[in-house]
């Protein structure tokens, strides 16, 4: 094989890798509209599962101000806005969670930094209700949460410590466990998104 066609071989090897990087940033692009209406991101959503099942907890949180719009679908690591970000688990009563996820809606339908991208819990919410009534279910493996009940919510350290507003409801002292040396890229280095059904759901 001459010099010339050498070149011509890389720069093809090239170009596919730019396709393909181009195709896996549009799929992300892609899920993240399908539920654009509600605020709620697929690609962080499956981020929030992976984060969820490495910190064994009850459910998982990643704050839309802490998430990039467009990623990689093959590497959700490039996702998050602030990577090296530590990985703590906080634990909130059912009551906190339900303040929390009106902190996510209470803007609604206008974009919100406190959004919740979500793994392990399911919202109903009204699209036409006041602010700070607007959640009318939570459930947890198909089953109504506990006001009183205590659950375990892994997310990045800066939103366990009451990030982005979230001082309001929990603080440091709610942070139960944390994992040493482990970032959220250590976590989700090269998880792929998997399509999966929406957290957030829309009424009247």
């Amino acid at each position: 094989m001459n010099l010339r066609n050498i070149r011509n071989r890389s720069l093809w090897i090239a170009l596919l890798a730019v396709t393909a990087a181009m195709a896996n940033a549009q799929t992300a692009a892609n899920a993240s509209g399908a539920t654009a209406e509600l605020g709620a991101d697929a690609g962080a959503q499956s981020a929030a599962d992976f984060i969820k099942a490495y910190a064994q907890t009850d459910g998982a949180f990643l704050a839309a101000g802490l998430v990039k719009a467009t990623y990689n679908a093959d590497d959700l690591s490039t996702i998050l806005q602030y990577p090296t970000d530590s990985l703590v688990v906080v634990s909130l009563t059912g009551a906190q969670l339900r303040q929390a996820f009106e902190r996510s809606v209470s803007l609604f339908p206008q974009p919100n930094s406190s959004f919740l991208q979500l793994s392990g819990f399911e919202v109903t919410f009204s699209k036409s209700a006041s602010a700070n009534s607007r959640i009318t279910s939570i459930t947890t493996n198909g089953a109504k949460i506990v006001d009183s009940k205590t659950y375990t919510v892994a997310m990045p350290s800066s939103l366990g410590r009451g990030g982005l507003g979230f001082f309001k409801i929990w603080d440091r002292n709610k942070i139960t466990k944390t994992f040493e040396g482990v970032t959220l890229e250590d976590v989700l280095k090269g998880k792929k998104f998997s399509e999966t059904s929406a957290r957030w759901i829309a009424g009247s």
